[in-house]
């Protein structure tokens, strides 16, 4: 049994709780995913925000190793925010870089295996992990250890909780230098859920000891940033995703060299509901790409597509960064000014084009070639690129536009941060070995339906893609959009569609059933020559008939009849007799028309045979009996 790191007297906010209360439900212990929490999910954050370039959201995690007691005791311990990415590794801030890991204190702790010394984002040890806009300079140092955390369940639901051993950089320095020169020391961490081996480190991947737990059911994650200023809870679910934060064609791409590698062709500025020449819009992508797209790094070896750019979704970074001249076109066409002092966009919010960009469906379009050749588009509103620097990058909040025209420091890969993954959809699965990306929905989702990704899931389901606007709907006042159908899942229709058309098969084989037997009564009722009851009448009004009808029986002869075959009754129009039973005798069977098998109305001829025949018989016999 491992011993839980010590912290803090118990209760303390500095040091206590993250809140989860994993009950132990019957039924729901076969869930083979976790969904861990969010910092704004508890208040033991504080606000559980963080900038100074967002406002972000991260996720918490538990130090230590714990095992919980009791259901209804949560567990306890020093918590820490990190940012979920697809890196081999864990980074965290310790004590003396102003966080909370300590080293000394942990009883599970490895002996250092790798010492990194300082170094700038250029540096290979470092480059690693960053933090800041890849603009600024990140400088860390620290040493690489094997030690134990713990996830959390948010919901009510087994698994409670999963200890695993993860492989940690443990900086014990870590300054942003940014643009002017102002610096910051950043408390949030990185959660990599990637495999240490990919990069030669030790450990093993802490996906993979939660599935061979039993945890979860395979080697993945389903991630959706959110946004905070929208009041739009993140999602993170090892082991599955969630279905509703995905619309539309989900873009399938082949991990290389443990990457979640996408390829992006195109960036455009679009409004929703209107043509580029209603609205200025339109690509902003360079034509020709810079040569480092294609000729330096691992770009050299992957083969983009043509005119693309291999792109890199990183949470762990807070911007958009795209070869130039990318966002220097889109600032052409917004109203945005350039601060070289600061290194950013900021918004004009003077400008009469923002109030157009903000709340008439403005959005920035990335479009990717995915690796069946599908193009899929992902759609990021300017209300999720209308984010705030605050101190110390500024003295005063000011709103910025997250997009950087950056080199590739000669690796060929540009980067889509956090800006891009509030409104996108990113997830890996390692056991097959793909990443996926989707557009994301605004902040009037649909209901939370979450589903589990087996080893063999190369594709996930989602919404419509109607379902991007209803999302955005009370986002954009001023815009007039047309109401659209359900945005049900495939699924969810496919089940309505398929209990509707059951339902309907079955009342209607228990409604022809239910006929045939009375049908049947009456048949026999005629043959035997007794007349319908009152409740029988009725019965025959509720085939259709209008209720003034009167119902006449055909007078049909006792014997010696012989009925031939199964009975067919046919329904006649309101002119004449309500039902005739085909009926033959040997005698008679070429005197009269038999009735088709097809359904319809047949009227008796006027003059009929048959009829004629049989009360000259009847007056025979009355005769003989007066006689």
């Amino acid at each position: 049994m491992i011993t839980a790191m010590a912290g803090s007297a118990s209760g303390s906010r500095a040091t206590t709780l993250l809140t989860l209360i994993a009950l132990s439900l019957g039924g729901i212990a076969d869930a083979k995913f976790l969904s861990m929490p969010f910092t704004t999910d508890f208040d033991i954050f504080g606000s559980g925000t963080y900038g100074p370039d967002g406002p972000w959201q991260a996720v918490g995690v538990l130090l230590g190793s714990h095992e919980r007691k009791s259901h209804l005791v949560p567990l306890e311990g020093p918590t820490v925010p990190v940012w979920p990415t697809a890196a081999s590794m864990v980074a965290l801030h310790s004590t003396k870089a102003g966080g909370k890991y300590n080293i000394t204190r942990s009883s599970n702790a490895s002996e250092p295996f790798l010492k990194i010394t300082e170094g700038t984002s250029e540096d290979n040890a470092s480059a690693l992990f960053r933090f800041a806009d890849l603009n600024s300079n990140h400088r860390t140092s620290g040493l690489m250890v094997v030690d134990a955390m713990t996830f959390t369940n948010l919901r009510f639901e087994e698994p409670g909780y999963a200890n695993v051993q993860a492989t940690i950089y443990v900086m014990d320095s870590s300054v942003i230098t940014y643009p002017n020169n102002r610096t910051s020391k950043p408390t949030v961490g990185v959660l990599g859920f990637g495999r240490p081996s990919d990069l030669n480190f030790r450990g093993t991947s802490v996906l993979v000891q939660m599935k061979e737990a039993g945890l979860i059911s395979s080697s993945s994650f389903g991630l959706h940033i959110a946004s905070v200023p929208l009041k739009q809870r993140g999602s993170l679910i090892l082991g599955g995703y969630e279905e509703n934060r995905v619309i539309g064609p989900v873009g399938v791409f082949t991990k290389t060299t443990g990457l979640p590698v996408t390829y992006l062709i195109d960036v455009s500025i679009g409004y929703e509901g209107a043509t580029e020449k209603e609205r200025e819009g339109g690509s902003v992508w360079p034509n020709p790409v810079p040569d480092e797209a294609s000729r330096v790094g691992l770009a050299r070896f992957m083969q983009p597509s043509e005119n693309g750019i291999i792109a890199i979704p990183n949470p762990a970074v807070p911007g958009i960064y795209l070869p130039p001249p990318v966002c220097a076109n889109a600032a052409t066409k917004l109203p945005v000014v350039w601060k070289e002092d600061l290194g950013y966009y900021l918004w004009d919010t003077t400008d009469p084009r923002y109030d157009t960009v903000m709340n008439f469906g403005g959005y920035m379009a990335f479009t990717f070639l995915d690796s069946t050749a599908a193009n899929i588009t992902i759609k990021i509103p300017f209300k999720l690129l209308n984010l705030t620097l605050e101190a110390p990058i500024v003295d005063e909040p000011v709103s910025y536009f997250p997009c950087h025209d950056t080199d590739s420091y000669n690796t060929g890969i540009w980067e889509l941060g956090r800006a891009f993954l509030q409104g996108a959809f990113f997830g890996v699965n390692y056991d097959t070995n793909v990443t996926f990306l989707a557009q994301a929905p605004g902040p009037d989702m649909e209901r939370s339906v979450t589903r589990s990704l087996e080893p063999t899931d190369r594709n996930m389901t989602g919404l419509p893609v109607k379902a991007f606007v209803n999302s955005w709907r009370k986002q954009w006042p001023e815009l007039v959009i047309p109401d659209t159908e359900s945005t049900l899942s495939p699924g969810a229709l496919a089940g309505i569609i398929t209990g509707t058309l059951a339902v309907v098969g079955l009342l209607t084989a228990v409604g022809w059933f239910v006929w045939r037997r009375r049908q049947r009564g009456r048949g026999a009722q005629q043959l035997s020559g007794e007349q319908p009851s009152d409740s029988e009448m009725k019965s025959v009004s509720e085939l259709g008939l209008p209720d003034k009808v009167e119902a006449k029986i055909c007078p049909y002869p006792e014997k010696p009849f012989v009925e031939i075959g199964d009975s067919t009754v046919l329904e006649l129009d309101s002119r004449s007799v309500t039902s005739v039973r085909t009926v033959r005798t040997a005698r008679d069977l070429s005197e009269f028309s038999e009735a088709p098998d097809s359904p319809g109305v047949y009227e008796m001829p006027a003059d009929n045979p048959f009829v004629d025949r049989q009360r000259d018989k009847e007056k025979e016999a009355d005769r003989e009996s007066q006689r």
